[in-house]
Formats: C-alpha cells, sequence, structure tokens
C-alpha cells in the first residue's frame, strides 16, 4: 500500500493550530443576536478608515479588471519619502503579517532555527514552524522583552530573531537603546525582524529611531502595518524595509500581484492623511489611560500598554468572562493563545464603545 501524501508534508506543519482571530460581528450576531455589537477584539481603528482613503476606493470602480502594479511603485515611491529611505529597500505585502512570512521561507529551514520571546505576537511561531525549525522562547521581565538576554538564547543555527515594539498582546516597549545593545550583541549573520505594527500609539521620546537603526545594521528588517491607525485592515496592505539586499531577496520569493490594487491607491493616502493619524492616535492616548483607571477601580491588573489595547486579569475565570460580555455583544479576546490564561485583551475604542464595555463588565464581577 502506498504511503499518504499526508506522509509528505513539512516537518512542524501537522503539530500546528491554525491562527485564532478575534470572534467576528457576524458571528456573535449569528450566535447570540444581542441588542447591539461591539467589537474591541483585534486592535482595529474605532475611528474606521482614512476618509481619503475611502474616497480613493470610491474612484476606482472602473479599473477592478486590472492587474494592480505588481511592484507597488506608486506606493514605495509615497513610503520611500515617508521613511526616507530609497525604493529598493522596500517591500510591499499583503499585510506586514506576508513579509514575517517570505522572512521565514527565505532564512528558515528544517535545519535552523529561530528565537523570539514568550508572549510574542502567534504568527512567529506559526511562520517558523511552518518551515520545520526550531522555536527558542526568551522569558520576559515584567512582561517586556529582555533585550538583554536574547544573545544568551542563540544556537549556532539561529538565523532569525523576531521583536514586536510595542509586543501584542502585552502593549509593553523597548527604548531605542536597549533595541540597540541588543544588535550589537548579535551576529550579522542573523536577521532581526522588528515589528513595529503598533509604533505609531507611542509617545516616548525614547522609542526605536528606524533611520538610524536602518543605517546601522544590515541585518535588520523593520515591518509595519496599514491595519492598524491608517484603519486599512480588511484591505490587507504593509511593508517591510531594510538593506537592499534583504528586500531583494525577499521580492524574489513574494507571490506576483500580492498587493491589490485597491490596497495600494488606499494605503497611498492613508499616508498622506495626518489629520486622520493624530486624531487617532489623540482618542487612543485618552481613552487608554481612561480605560485603564477605570479598569484597576474595578480591582482588574493591568499591564502598562503603549498600543491601542490593554492587557488585564482579575477575579474571575477569563474564558467564562469572554463569552459572558460576547452573550451581550462585547467581543474582547481572550489571550491563552499567548500562554497568558487568565488574562483577556481588550482594543480601546471610542468613548461609547468603551464605556458600553465597562459596564457590562462590572455587572458581571
Amino acid at each position: 500500500m502506498s504511503e499518504s501524501v499526508l506522509s509528505f508534508i513539512n516537518s512542524g506543519i501537522e503539530d500546528l493550530h491554525p491562527y485564532e482571530p478575534g470572534r467576528s460581528i457576524d458571528e456573535v450576531i449569528a450566535e447570540y443576536n444581542p441588542e447591539k455589537v461591539v467589537k474591541l477584539a483585534s486592535n482595529e481603528n474605532p475611528l474606521g478608515a482614512s476618509p481619503k482613503a475611502k474616497d480613493a476606493i470610491k474612484k476606482l470602480g472602473n479599473e477592478l479588471h486590472l492587474y494592480p502594479d505588481g511592484d507597488a511603485l506608486k506606493l514605495k515611491m509615497q513610503i520611500a519619502k515617508l521613511e526616507s529611505v530609497s525604493i529598493d529597500q522596500i517591500i510591499v505585502g499583503n499585510g506586514s503579517n506576508e513579509i514575517l512570512e517570505l522572512a521565514a521561507r527565505a532564512f528558515l529551514n528544517k535545519d535552523s532555527s529561530a528565537v523570539m520571546s514568550k508572549h510574542a505576537f502567534a504568527v512567529y511561531k506559526i511562520v517558523t514552524q511552518s518551515y520545520g525549525s526550531k522555536i527558542i522562547e526568551v522569558p520576559m521581565i515584567n512582561w517586556k522583552h529582555d533585550l538583554s538576554s536574547f544573545k544568551n538564547y542563540l544556537e549556532d543555527n539561529t538565523r532569525v530573531i523576531f521583536v514586536a515594539n510595542p509586543n501584542n498582546p502585552t502593549g509593553t516597549y523597548n527604548t531605542n537603546k536597549e533595541f540597540k545593545e541588543m544588535m550589537e550583541r548579535i551576529p550579522s549573520s542573523v536577521l532581526v525582524v522588528l515589528d513595529l505594527a503598533y509604533f505609531e500609539y507611542v509617545d516616548s521620546d525614547d522609542y526605536v529611531n528606524t533611520n538610524e537603526l536602518l543605517s546601522e545594521y544590515k541585518n535588520l528588517l523593520i515591518t509595519k502595518t496599514f491595519s492598524k491607525i491608517q484603519g486599512l485592515a480588511s484591505l490587507r496592505i504593509g511593508y517591510g524595509i531594510s538593506s537592499s539586499d534583504i528586500s531583494g531577496v525577499l521580492n524574489k520569493i513574494r507571490q506576483p500581484f500580492n498587493a491589490n490594487f485597491l490596497a495600494q491607491s488606499a494605503a497611498i493616502e492613508a499616508i498622506k492623511d495626518l489629520d486622520h493619524i493624530n486624531q487617532s492616535r489623540i482618542l487612543n492616548s485618552s481613552e487608554r489611560h481612561r480605560v485603564q483607571e477605570a479598569l484597576e477601580a474595578l480591582g482588574m491588573d493591568c499591564i502598562k500598554s503603549y498600543g491601542n489595547f490593554i492587557s488585564f486579569k482579575g477575579p474571575f475565570n477569563a474564558e467564562t468572562i469572554f463569552f459572558s460580555l460576547m452573550k451581550k455583544g462585547v467581543i474582547v479576546r481572550p489571550i491563552a493563545i499567548y500562554e497568558m490564561p487568565e488574562y483577556i485583551r481588550v482594543t480601546i475604542g471610542t468613548a461609547e464603545e468603551n464605556d458600553y464595555f465597562l459596564d457590562h463588565l462590572s455587572k458581571l464581577l
């Protein structure tokens, strides 16, 4: 009898679990039919997409039959201007997740390993394991990356390091000084992927300086997304910036036409819409502080966040509270997947959305 085709899948895939996103509004309505639904589960922008981005999409109806620009040249030109880099240092992806996957595809295999923090973004493990590579986790200190210890966890076959700054789901961040000190200790043969999905929400002077880092370290790949503060999550668009050598390698293996026409056009306008970005930042800052104070007043233990979300725990079973809130139309995120089973992550919404969440949470305590 011949062997099953499944006998030959890449090592590591068999033990993988698919990424589990936050519950959708449609799912909750279908299952519980609440009077109102507030989704605070996926770190989306409560102000929605940039008005300029939405206007750009409305004008594209007559071009949907055309393939998009396979090289995303106009978008790259806008990114190059924004980031003060050359076009050949940029790779555009179907969300920044695709850039993470491309990095894994280019540098990892069954004979290699990747280093990341415990409680780091789930996709790092998924892309590492899918190529059969060993996952090496570094313990956090006070829910923050212990970058000074990363060098101690490297093995001879370590090819990639993943760092999210701020980290999801803890919301903590590392300073430019801390990151540079780590980079000085890391061999230039190891690719360091710095995931800045939430960078716009950080308002600290000591945060990472991307231009300084890119000029000093040729083994650095920085990823950014349009899904968060620009509010383009449904379009799946993001990018990476690195040395031209690294971006050239990644461009060789990306799928043709990986960034669709609507996403490219919307992203170009979203970059320009500074009013929308500033309004989103101001709302998040004020509401994040208010929500944390309210949660602490209810007896919750919160991890101080610099993103657009807060992870907290209380005198309850997180899974039970998650389902109880969902029945009332409040969608939050249990984060047992991140080995934080006692915690719930809540996205910072509008004042009205946050009040709705806090009111229903208080009634369950």
